[in-house]
């Protein structure tokens, strides 16, 4: 304010500022911004996290506080990972007022929706409904005259409103808010008389310099601003130059989880530089989600962005010897010592990815090993750890949505349970004192945006999956998501920026494990000698023959893998 001569209280970079005021004579706090001025609603939500605040940021609450002081709505828009949601959350923290996050889809109807606004206009909350183009277009007209009812209320100051059917007392701090996608698959327009409701508020492009700053601030690093530059021309670079892959994401979400995983480092080995520990977490969080042929490129940037330093080699030696030993007591080490070693990295890649994020997807097609490597590491953090580790494993495209996540009787409103509300409640039920155990739920199949967009509300920071009859069940801390998936061209950048992502190529596994698994376990020594050396003379060419020259037009596109492993089988 004295750089730019700002020295009048009417001044609007000022007015534009979120200011808190004791009143003595109320005896009471009032905040005010610009126009706007809220009470301070006491509500303590406990000693969490707060949002970096960036010019973005700034500039959406202060049209979210003017929607409010003008009884209107507020409609944050953009891509994923640019702060819509957490935005709304932090001014509603700021204001010590709760806000309900509700992640919106096609199971929503009007009933549902009014039984949310019912609860919202009694207790004076904030509502949230994250991904709110969503709901079907049907039931949004009906949804716009129910938030015309709440705003038409306060508008002429009523203590009641009817809603429903019923007479509703009416809390004035009441605040509603939406958030969306536009242009991502499984999405509509929202109709015109709706979006006369919302104060429209664009989201693009984050703040990613000044974010980085402060979060490598607040984890101890001293040499913070050098280092966010460093790292977020890292992500762009790797954005522009790297192959295009539909589980690439170098956004937002991606940095903060790489810039978590630098301050654990830090705690845990604060003799290092703080070059080399950023340079190890950013390897480390990146490495396992490039395909082969990238990883040389990505190197390289990391190279040249921290010129002359040697990065050393981390992960856990107690989990990677539990994890040696629980393959090789399979049968899986075999002659090819390097591809063992590869795999053997692959299943610490994963467990490091899920120590940094509750929502991880394990990609890569058929033939990789996937399923191995999360039964491997199950058993292996039971040896080294001493942890139990539970998979429940399902299919989520063998069920309807509606028999994934329940559904509401239209007329009778009674819930019946779905297959993944379940599984999702059972598993989150408290461990027994004392108990070290951890509860994966594994979907095994395709990704898209038909079932798991109700999911977004789970893979982010909220942790809650929100069901159409109103329950909320939070995802506990022993608690994690594993996708097990060929690739994620159907699934939205909404979905991929909320998970891990650990990919599996099959070419770094080859037929050659696989051949001299079932050569060791099948034959003699003698006769598996034999088999070795017409192996090595024909097999390799064979297949290069089949899948390199481009002779399988009448098979389709038949992987190289499976041809070999069915011979073996018969």
């Amino acid at each position: 304010f004295v750089r730019d001569a700002i020295f009048n209280p009417r001044e609007f970079e000022w007015e534009s500022q979120l200011r808190f005021y004791w009143e003595k004579e109320a005896d009471d706090i009032a905040v005010r911004q610009c126009a706007g001025e809220f009470g301070y609603s006491y509500e303590y939500e406990g000693l969490n996290g707060r949002l970096v605040i960036t010019p973005l940021t700034d500039r959406c609450v202060m049209t979210l506080t003017t929607a409010l002081s003008f009884h209107l709505g507020g409609a944050p828009a953009g891509p994923a990972g640019t702060g819509k949601t957490e935005t709304v959350k932090d001014l509603a923290k700021s204001l010590a007022i709760r806000c309900v996050v509700q992640n919106c889809g096609d199971g929503l109807d009007y009933k549902a929706m009014g039984t949310i606004f019912s609860g919202l206009v009694q207790t004076g909350f904030w509502g949230c409904f994250d991904e709110f183009n969503r709901i079907n277009p049907e039931v949004l007209s009906v949804v716009t005259e129910q938030i015309r009812t709440i705003q038409m209320g306060l508008h002429q100051a009523r203590t009641s409103i009817e809603l429903l059917g019923k007479s509703l007392a009416l809390v004035p701090t009441i605040g509603i808010f939406v958030t969306m996608n536009p242009g991502y698959a499984g999405r509509s327009e929202l109709p015109d008389n709706l979006k006369a409701l919302f104060r429209p508020v664009t989201m693009i492009v984050p703040d990613l310099v000044m974010i980085c700053e402060n979060m490598l601030i607040s984890e101890g690093f001293v040499q913070a601003r050098a280092l966010a530059r460093k790292m977020t021309v890292l992500y762009t670079l790797a954005k522009a130059q790297l192959s295009k892959q539909h589980f690439y994401d170098f956004a937002l979400r991606a940095l903060k989880a790489a810039l978590v995983t630098a301050g654990a480092f830090r705690s845990a080995s604060p003799e290092l530089p703080e070059e080399v520990i950023l340079m190890r977490a950013l390897r480390d969080m990146n490495i396992p989600k490039l395909v082969k042929q990238d990883v040389p490129l990505f190197l390289g940037l990391l190279g040249d962005l921290f010129p002359g330093l040697e990065c050393p080699q981390g992960g856990n030696s107690q989990l990677k010897q539990a994890v040696e030993e629980e393959l090789t007591s399979k049968g899986f080490r075999s002659k090819y010592a390097d591809l063992f070693d590869l795999q053997v990295n692959k299943v610490i890649q994963l467990y490091e990815t899920m120590e940094s994020r509750h929502a991880t997807m394990l990609v890569g097609p058929t033939g990789g090993g996937k399923t191995v490597i999360i039964h491997t590491l199950a058993a292996a953090q039971k040896a080294a750890f001493d942890r139990v580790v539970k998979l429940f494993v399902m299919n989520p495209k063998a069920q309807s949505t509606n028999e994934l996540y329940g559904v509401l009787d239209p007329v009778s409103r009674d819930w019946t349970d779905g297959l993944l509300s379940k599984i999702f409640r059972d598993v989150n039920q408290p461990l027994h004192a004392g108990k070290s155990e951890r509860r994966y739920v594994v979907f095994d199949g395709d990704v898209d945006a038909v079932w798991v967009e109700n999911m977004n509300s789970v893979m982010d920071d909220n942790r809650l999956l929100t069901l159409s009859n109103g329950e909320r069940i939070r995802l506990e801390k022993h608690c994690a998501l594993l996708f097990e998936v060929d690739d994620l061209q159907y699934a939205s950048p909404a979905t991929i920026s909320r998970c891990g992502m650990v990919y599996v190529d099959p070419r770094n596994l080859g037929v050659g494990p696989f051949f001299d698994k079932w050569v060791r376990v099948k034959n003699s020594e003698a006769t598996a000698e034999t088999l070795d050396y017409l192996f090595d003379k024909y097999i390799p060419a064979c297949i290069d023959f089949c899948f390199k020259q481009k002779r399988t037009d009448d098979l389709g596109a038949a992987p190289s893998l499976a041809i070999p492993r069915t011979d073996l089988n018969l």
